[in-house]
């Protein structure tokens, strides 16, 4: 079965650009309403985004949950994280995905769930 990890890996790597730019776009601008835009992007979305990119990174890799974040402060969105991983867990060829594909896509998000639930777990005992 192959995946699209490196796909993955580009997008955390763009997503980290792009937080680097509007960083230096945020220093650059005169405008305080410009400033406060461009920060509450990076940190709302862009920030958001690439977490749940670099969990869904993880889980295809094979990291448990507390391999990838150690201590964190608020939950992930469960929600995005299992997209990313439904849309990168196997190879999709132009045309469909077959039978092999589905049954093997169906079988990561079920071991993507209980790795989710560990998770979730980890973060009560946290708390």
């Amino acid at each position: 079965m192959q995946d699209e990890r490196i796909y993955l890996k580009v997008k955390i790597k763009s997503l980290a650009e792009e937080s680097r730019i509007i960083r230096k776009e945020t220093k650059a601008a005169k405008q305080n309403s410009i400033k406060n835009g461009l920060y509450l992007h990076r940190i709302l979305v862009v920030r958001i985004e690439a977490r749940a990119t670099y969990l869904a990174y993880g889980f295809l890799r094979g990291r448990e949950y507390c391999q990838i974040e150690q201590k964190a402060y608020t939950r992930p969105d469960w929600k995005r994280v299992r997209q990313i991983v439904s849309k990168y867990c196997v190879h999709k060829p132009w045309y469909s995905l077959g039978g092999q594909a589905k049954k093997d896509k169906e079988a990561i998000l079920e071991r993507f769930d209980q790795w989710m639930k560990q998770g979730e777990q980890l973060q009560k005992k946290e708390a």
